[in-house]
């Protein structure tokens, strides 16, 4: 891969992420604007919200993807040769669908939060295995706690923890500091709630105090 693939790459993967999904799908399908609800987060949750799960889900399929297909089809064009490749350049690659997904410009320069195009770039690059332990860890940090930043937080250092000693390479632990970097930014004014606990969490709590 020449620096010019490389750059063809980082510009397709940043223009696959940003597009707004969940935004198009209110106007094809004449629905709420996710935008409208919750914290105004074009992402998959508050299309959810606005729209009902049918819609909601569409979105997130699509909203992974926009991380999960670029990144494939560079996979499949660099080949076994990724091991050779400048990992600082590779690892710009695996973010740019993310960035486009947390910036895009089809929404001046707003976007999501960064989730579901982040788990999508996961699944590629860990040959899928980021799709069942996202779903546990999520599950997991769900059932526990309902701080949505805490438990996407959770489950990116989960992956982080498991996958990078696993699958290896610059590259990934790169675009995993990365990856959590943008999802810190883009969470920031939820971390001051703190862990919200369930209520069958304090009561546990309160019967063993």
């Amino acid at each position: 891969m020449t620096l010019s693939q490389a750059f063809i790459c980082i510009a397709a993967g940043y223009v696959c992420g940003s597009v707004p999904w969940s935004v198009l799908a209110a106007k094809l399908f004449r629905s709420d604007d996710a935008r409208s609800v919750g914290d105004g987060n074009p992402g998959a949750a508050n299309a959810w919200i606005a729209s009902g799960w049918k819609i909601g889900l569409t979105v997130l399929v699509l909203d992974v993807s926009k991380g999960l297909i670029p990144v494939i089809v560079c996979l499949m064009f660099i080949g076994t040769t990724r091991v050779h490749l400048d990992y600082l350049l590779l690892a710009v690659v695996w973010i740019a669908p993310v960035v486009g997904h947390a910036w895009s410009p089809f929404l001046k320069f707003n976007g999501g939060k960064a989730l579901a195009s982040s788990w999508g770039v996961w699944i590629a690059l860990t040959l899928g295995a980021a799709f069942p332990v996202g779903l546990i860890l999520l599950g997991l940090a769900h059932l526990i706690q309902s701080n949505h930043a805490i438990t996407v937080t959770l489950c990116l250092v989960g992956f982080i923890l498991l996958f990078v000693p696993i699958f290896g390479g610059k590259d990934l632990f790169i675009f995993s500091i990365l990856n959590l970097g943008l999802v810190l930014f883009k969470h920031r004014s939820e971390y001051r709630n703190g862990i919200v606990f369930r209520g069958w969490i304090r009561k546990l709590t309160g019967k063993l105090g």
